[in-house]
């Protein structure tokens, strides 16, 4: 019997989120098999356009998403998955020192996270392999601390503090940082939809590779 790469790729991926989410305190979520390889040579200069940035706007971000099929509430559960995780200087070092070409910090971060985050990651050289939590407060555990984080202008992307200062999605942040069980349940099911994005089945639309890294 043989299986597409990407299905394999994709089960082994999910277990390993899995697995890794479980040892942290997070929730299940389901994967949906039969997915196919797609005809077209993997290309990096594809990936870039579509995925987001520490720097993309919440426009941005809502117009990726609607282009995969996924929602408002997809977006902002989603980003909860900074309740883990790291990221390296560089993708917030303006923040620290001239947000926007102000030659000073960012207003919207807490001035204790700013002195912390200054002695870590310096203006000019020596950070380019420091890494930092996405979320100040619990960074080992999966919950829905990073959304409160988010409220106290502890968020560590200028994409994670924009969340909270957007009206359009500054509802969602409060409702999943008061309710760690719907935070769960819906980042489960955005997990699932997500799985299902860009999806091949067929011979129409893909195949099932014999050698993972060459077409039929």
């Amino acid at each position: 019997m043989l299986f597409a790469f990407s299905f394999v790729h994709h089960v082994l991926t999910k277990e390993h989120i899995y697995i890794f989410l479980k040892q942290a305190g997070g929730p299940y979520y389901a994967v949906k098999k039969g997915r196919w390889d797609g005809k077209q040579k993997p290309m990096a200069s594809l990936v870039y356009p579509n995925i987001p940035h520490a720097n993309s706007t919440i426009d941005n971000l809502i117009k990726l998403f609607s282009s995969k099929g996924l929602t408002l509430n997809d977006l902002v559960v989603l980003s909860g998955a900074h309740s883990i995780g790291y990221a390296h200087c560089k993708h917030f070092v303006n923040r620290l020192y001239n947000f926007k070409g102000t030659n000073k910090p960012d207003p919207d971060m807490d001035p204790r996270q700013l002195k912390s985050l200054r002695m870590t990651c310096p203006q000019h050289g020596g950070n380019a392999g420091v890494v930092i939590p996405f979320d100040a407060t619990t960074p080992f555990s999966f919950d829905n601390a990073y959304f409160q984080n988010l409220q106290a202008k502890l968020g560590l992307l200028a994409t994670d503090k924009e969340l909270f200062l957007d009206p359009r999605t500054r509802p969602l942040v409060q409702a999943f940082a008061n309710d760690k069980n719907k935070f769960f349940q819906d980042f489960s099911s955005a997990m699932e939809r997500l799985g299902n994005v860009g999806v091949k089945r067929g011979k129409k639309h893909g195949e099932i590779r014999r050698v993972c890294n060459m077409h039929l």
